[in-house]
């Protein structure tokens, strides 16, 4: 099973650095950064204000076509945020939800039915379900993403990224937007 890369300082109070990557999730009732970089797979975050904590994850396909147990498939990768997020105490009726990526990067499928439209559709209706209200969104279009989730506060901080060239995460990124409790549906 992938497990994110915790690229931690813990040194001098800054917070703890996670890199998500594609098929995996991250939970924590205590302040973090996590980053990850999307093109048509998407990630959800959920904030629980009431227990202080927060959760995302990063999933490829919408479905599992094979039963099998695997944080790539947006149906397991949501079942399985919600679960660890019940772990630490949160409830459905307690979450806020916040949803990125499902841009159209891949050159397969018809506009509307691109693998970045059925991951976003899946996670919709997944949250929709499960009665998780969406606050802030920033979903489609052609380019990717590079986010950062802020748990402590339940922010993110969301980056467009270009075709075809490459991302450094680790560095200070400029031209920056918060999307806190706006939404954001960008347009291609």
């Amino acid at each position: 099973m992938n497990v994110p890369i915790d690229l931690s300082l813990g040194v001098n109070g800054r917070l703890p650095q996670v890199y998500l990557t594609p098929g995996t999730l991250y939970c924590s009732s205590g302040p973090a950064v996590v980053s990850t970089v999307l093109g048509s797979c998407v990630s959800v975050c959920l904030v629980d204000r009431y227990n202080r904590a927060a959760g995302i994850n990063h999933f490829v396909l919408p479905y599992n076509p094979d039963e099998k147990d695997s944080l790539r498939y947006g149906d397991v990768a949501l079942d399985r945020l919600l679960e660890r997020m019940s772990h630490l105490g949160c409830a459905s009726g307690t979450l806020r939800a916040k949803v990125f990526g499902g841009a159209a990067v891949l050159p397969f499928g018809e506009a509307q039915e691109t693998v970045g439209t059925k991951n976003v559709r899946v996670a919709i209706e997944w949250l929709r379900n499960h009665s998780i209200p969406i606050v802030a969104r920033w979903i489609g279009g052609t380019s990717g993403l590079s986010i950062r989730f802020y748990t402590g506060s339940g922010s993110v901080l969301v980056r467009r990224i270009a075709s075809g060239i490459d991302v450094d995460i680790s560095r200070a990124i400029p031209n920056n937007t918060f999307c806190n409790d706006i939404g954001f549906d960008e347009k291609a």
